[in-house]
């Protein structure tokens, strides 16, 4: 019994060292066979995101609807957001959420849909041309934008480009939640804030030049400065901006804002004192 014992484990252990490296190869191959299928997915992805955007673009809502259709099937597929971060998987899905919306609307407008469509497209882009992705074509875009809204001298200056500014910055956000780091696209949303929340004082458009002013060259070294060096399905590798930058950013359009409306509490209450019934008395 002792040595049937024996001759059990031995037996057991010579099975363990020859299959071992057959288990190892096998699971290396399906591993393999695993990404080609999801990048095989996304090439899928790609192609339909293209048709669906063509199809927006010209106006046919019927085979735009059918495309989505065919899209959704591919989005299912198993293993396709694997290799994805969390933030990566919300960029995709909300941008497509928001897309499908648009198209299902009662009453639909046409620019929303194709502002929306368009930002689908470019998310998509950012993950199946990481290298060489779409939306790193905005960067004279945005600095023309930036460049306009600190030169602007009047209210009707500054509302032309800070709506353009917005509305290009809102069509890359997903594609660049999906390559540059968290801290990045805090950056652009703290700055996004602070154009929006700017009023018609001179004071305010002023402080609003200064901080875009201070912020612009490294908020565009963080979006471009690093592009080429992208890998596939993942984070871009890029500086990592610290944390206590984005804090400080933060605070500075905090207490911008701050200031704004302190400025606009006190055009309030003087015209409201030197209202016109203060003449007559």
């Amino acid at each position: 019994m002792h040595r049937y014992r024996i001759v059990s484990v031995l037996l057991a252990l010579i099975m363990l060292i020859f299959t071992s490296p057959l288990l190892h190869a096998l699971n290396e191959t399906v591993e393999e066979s695993k990404e080609q299928n999801m990048h095989q997915g996304w090439r899928e992805v790609d192609t339909s995101t293209e048709r669906l955007y063509r199809k927006v673009a010209s106006g046919d809502v019927s085979g735009a609807l059918h495309t989505v259709k065919k899209l959704e099937l591919v989005l299912a597929s198993p293993g396709l957001f694997d290799s994805m971060t969390a933030e990566q998987i919300k960029a995709i899905t909300e941008t497509y959420v928001d897309m499908k919306r648009e198209l299902h609307a009662a009453s639909i407008n046409e620019k929303e849909l194709s502002h929306a469509a368009a930002k689908f497209k470019l998310a998509v882009d950012a993950i199946t041309h990481p290298n060489r992705s779409m939306w790193l074509q905005y960067e004279q875009v945005l600095r023309d934008d930036l460049e306009q809204m600190v030169q602007a001298g009047t209210k009707q200056q500054w509302e032309q480009a800070s709506r353009l500014w917005l509305e290009h910055t809102d069509r890359i956000m997903p594609a660049v939640a999906i390559q540059r780091s968290v801290q990045t696209v805090e950056m652009l949303k703290s700055i996004n804030v602070l154009v929006m929340k700017i009023n018609d004082s001179p004071a305010s458009r002023d402080q609003a030049r200064r901080a875009l002013q201070d912020y612009e060259p490294m908020l565009m070294k963080a979006l471009f400065g690093h592009a080429k060096d992208s890998p596939a399905f993942a984070n871009v590798a890029e500086d990592q901006i610290p944390l206590r930058v984005v804090m400080w950013l933060a605070c500075i359009v905090t207490v911008t804002l701050a200031y704004v409306a302190y400025q606009k509490y006190r055009y309030q209450e003087h015209h409201i004192h030197a209202g016109p019934w203060n003449k007559s008395s």
